[in-house]
C-alpha cells in the first residue's frame, strides 16, 4: 500500500512538474495560449448570470480570510483532538510558504491579468486562490484519510473538496481574474507543494516513531 502510494505521488509530481516547466517557459516568453480565450468565451457563454454569480462565490472559500480562518481552525483540531504536533506544523508551514511562494512566482513572471479583470490588482501567474487553495483543502483531505477510520466520510470530503476546487478554478476564468493557464498552474504549483507537504509530514511521524520505540525498548 505504502509503495503504491508512493508511486501514484511520483507520478503525480512529475506530471505537475511538467506543466509548470511547460507554461511558466512559455509566460516568460510572453507566448499566447489558445485556450486562455476559448475556455473563458466557452464559461462565460455557457452559464448564465445566475450560475456566474454562484460560482463566484465559491472564491470566498479559497480567499485571504478564509484561507487563514480554516487554516487556523484545522490546527486547534490538530492540536486538541489529535494530538498532531507534526500536522500543526505541516499545515502551518506549507500553507504560509504556498501563499509566499505564489506572490514569488508572480512577481518573476510579471504576466499581467486578464483585459476583462476589474476586480483584482497584482499578477496573474499563477492563480493564488487555487495554489493555496489546494494546499490547504488537500492538507485537511489528507489529515481526514490519516485520522479518521470512516470510509464514506473520506470518500466524502475528498469527493467535496474535489469538486469545490473545481469551482474555484472556474470561478477565476469566468470572472475575468485569471487566464485558464494561471488556473492550471495553480493546481500545478499547489500540487508538487502538497505532496511535498504530506512526504514532510508522513516522515517527520515516522522518525518520531522510531525514536518512541528506541527510548521504550521495542
Amino acid at each position: 500500500m505504502a509503495k503504491t502510494q508512493t508511486t501514484l505521488l511520483l507520478t503525480l509530481f512529475l506530471f505537475c512538474l511538467g506543466t509548470i516547466i511547460f507554461l511558466t517557459e512559455n509566460v516568460l516568453q510572453r507566448s499566447s495560449f489558445p485556450i486562455d480565450l476559448a475556455f473563458y468565451e466557452y464559461v462565460t457563454s455557457n452559464l448564465s448570470t445566475e450560475w456566474l454569480h454562484l460560482i463566484e462565490l465559491a472564491s470566498f472559500s479559497a480567499s485571504k480570510p478564509a484561507i487563514i480562518t480554516i487554516s487556523l481552525m484545522t490546527i486547534l483540531f490538530l492540536w486538541l483532538c489529535k494530538r498532531d504536533y507534526a500536522g500543526m506544523i505541516t499545515m502551518f508551514v506549507f500553507v504560509m510558504g504556498g501563499n509566499v511562494m505564489n506572490k514569488v512566482i508572480k512577481s518573476w513572471t510579471q504576466r499581467e491579468r486578464p483585459a476583462v479583470n476589474v476586480l483584482e490588482e497584482g499578477y496573474s501567474f499563477p492563480s493564488g486562490h487555487v495554489m493555496v487553495g489546494l494546499i490547504m483543502y488537500g492538507m485537511i483531505v489528507y489529515f481526514i484519510y490519516r485520522h479518521s477510520s470512516h470510509t464514506l466520510l473520506k470518500t466524502t470530503c475528498f469527493i467535496i473538496v474535489t469538486l469545490l476546487l473545481l469551482i474555484i478554478g472556474v470561478s477565476r476564468i469566468a470572472t475575468g481574474e485569471h487566464y485558464t493557464t494561471d488556473v492550471l498552474a495553480g493546481y500545478s504549483f499547489g500540487g508538487i507543494i502538497l505532496i511535498v507537504a504530506i512526504k514532510s509530514h508522513q516522515y517527520i511521524e515516522q522518525v518520531r516513531h522510531e525514536k518512541q520505540e528506541v527510548h521504550t525498548g521495542f
